[in-house]
């Protein structure tokens, strides 16, 4: 079963992204923050979860500085960033970090769902 590992400051979103994802069959686990992801997950582990799905600004640590701090410790783990920003380049997003996809608040759960398949079916 695939495990997507969601971070977001916001206890509504994480709910209903948990919610839905469950639905359609994926295992869910949650983080608050950033620094919460990066104390969760081992790049080294092969038990980690199969995709990120990080807010861009979160408190105490971003998803995109989590996601930078994971990629220089060799994570490879596909990763999903979500924004208010509806224009990626505003998000200031660096192309660096192997971003696999980019959704925008208000989610869009259809698009959700689909792009969370697409990236199970590439890492399979």
């Amino acid at each position: 079963m695939t495990t997507v590992l969601i971070a977001d400051d916001s206890e509504t979103i994480l709910l209903l992204m948990r919610t839905r994802l469950e639905l359609a069959g994926y295992e869910v686990e949650t983080a608050a923050d950033g620094q919460e992801v990066t104390e969760r997950v081992d790049p080294d582990a092969t038990d980690g979860p199969d995709i990120l799905l990080l807010d861009a600004m979160m408190p105490r640590k971003s998803g995109i500085d989590a996601l930078r701090e994971l990629r220089a410790a060799g994570l490879e783990t596909p990763a999903l960033i979500v924004s208010a920003h509806q224009d990626p380049s505003d998000a200031s997003t660096p192309q660096d970090l192997a971003i696999s996809g980019y959704l925008t608040k208000p989610i869009d759960f259809d698009l959700l769902l689909e792009t969370v398949a697409e990236l199970t079916a590439k890492t399979g």
